[in-house]
C-alpha cells in the first residue's frame, strides 16, 4: 500500500467512486470549494497549494486528487474527458452539491461539462486557462500512439519526463513566467507524484489525445456564474484564446493577471482575492431585495 504524499500538508480522506480509491484533502469551514489540478505527466493537488491554503479561511475547501494522479488510485486503464467530467460531477454531489468548482487548464473542460451535467451540485465555475475550442478539443481513438506508449519503450519515456530535470525545466519555462516562483517544493512534490506506481497510465492516455475534450456544444448548456482566468504570459494555451470563450458565455467574468498557466500558483494572493471576490459578487446577486 502506497505511503499518501499528502502534499497539503493534512491527511487525505478516501470515497470509493466506480471502485476506485479517491483522495479529498480538506481544510476549513464554510460554503464548499473544490479545487481540480491541471492534467499532466506528475499531476496532484500540490498545484492548487496556495488557493487551498488561502481560502479556507472562509470556506470549506477540497482539493481532489483525479484517479490516475496523487494520491488516488493509479489503475491501468483508458482515461476520458467523461470519466474526469463523471467524476467532478460526482465529488460535488458527494461534498453536498452547490460546491463553488475551480479548476486548471485541461481540467477546466471537465469542470465545465460537469457544470451543464450537473447544475444543482455545481454552483459557480472558475476556470483557469481553459481548453476545448481551440486546443485539446477532438478526443483520439485508442491507436498506435497510446500501444507506443504503453509498451516498455514508453515506460522509459516517461520515466525521463518525469525525472527532476525534465520537470524543472517545463515548469519554469512553460507554466511560470517568473521561473522563481516555481520553488523547490513544487518540483519536488510533482517528481513524487511522478514515482508512483502506475503514474504513467493517465498522462498516456492525455499524450495519445484520448482525454481531449470538446466544448463547443457544451457551453451554452452552462447557466452557472463562470470566472474565466488566464495568465498574460501562458504558452501552451495564450490569452488570446479567451475572447472564443466569452463569446461562447456572454455571462462569465474575467481577469487577466501577469503569469503564466500556473496563475493560482504563480499569483496567489491576487487570484484568491478574485474568485472570493467573483463569489461573493454572485451571492449578492442571488439576495432578493427587501420588500
Amino acid at each position: 500500500m502506497n505511503i499518501p504524499l499528502a502534499p497539503l500538508g493534512v491527511t487525505p480522506r478516501f470515497v470509493t467512486w466506480r471502485g476506485h480509491q479517491i483522495a479529498l484533502h480538506e481544510a476549513g469551514s464554510g460554503p464548499t470549494v473544490l479545487l481540480v489540478h491541471s492534467i499532466n505527466a506528475a499531476a496532484s493537488c500540490y498545484e492548487m497549494r496556495a488557493p487551498f491554503r488561502l481560502l479556507a479561511s472562509q470556506y470549506r475547501v477540497v482539493a481532489i486528487d483525479l484517479l490516475g494522479f496523487g494520491d488516488s488510485d493509479r489503475p491501468q486503464m483508458y482515461y476520458t474527458a467523461e470519466l474526469y467530467s463523471a467524476l467532478i460531477g460526482d465529488i460535488a454531489q458527494l461534498l453536498g452539491g452547490a460546491v463553488h468548482l475551480v479548476a486548471v487548464s485541461l481540467s477546466s473542460a471537465y469542470a465545465l461539462t460537469a457544470a451543464a451535467q450537473y447544475p444543482t451540485a455545481i454552483r459557480t465555475v472558475t476556470v483557469v486557462c481553459p481548453t476545448g475550442l481551440q486546443d485539446l478539443v477532438e478526443p483520439q481513438p485508442v491507436g498506435r500512439a497510446y500501444r507506443l506508449l504503453a509498451s516498455g519503450i514508453g515506460k522509459g519515456l516517461f520515466a525521463a519526463l518525469v525525472s527532476r530535470t525534465s520537470l524543472g525545466y517545463f515548469l519554469r519555462s512553460m507554466a511560470y513566467v517568473d521561473p522563481l516562483a516555481c520553488d523547490a517544493a513544487m518540483i519536488d512534490a510533482c517528481w513524487r507524484s511522478g514515482q508512483r506506481p502506475g503514474a504513467r497510465w493517465a498522462p498516456i492516455c492525455f499524450v495519445s489525445g484520448l482525454l481531449n475534450c470538446d466544448l463547443r456544444a457544451v457551453l451554452p448548456l452552462v447557466h452557472q456564474p463562470v470566472l474565466i482566468v488566464w495568465g498574460d504570459g501562458a504558452m501552451t494555451t495564450p490569452v488570446s484564446r479567451m475572447p472564443q470563450f466569452v463569446a461562447a458565455m456572454p455571462h462569465a467574468q474575467t481577469a487577466v493577471f501577469t503569469a503564466g498557466m500556473a496563475v493560482q500558483d504563480e499569483c496567489p494572493t491576487q487570484f484568491s482575492a478574485a474568485v472570493v471576490q467573483f463569489w461573493q459578487t454572485t451571492e449578492m446577486a442571488n439576495v432578493a431585495p427587501l420588500a
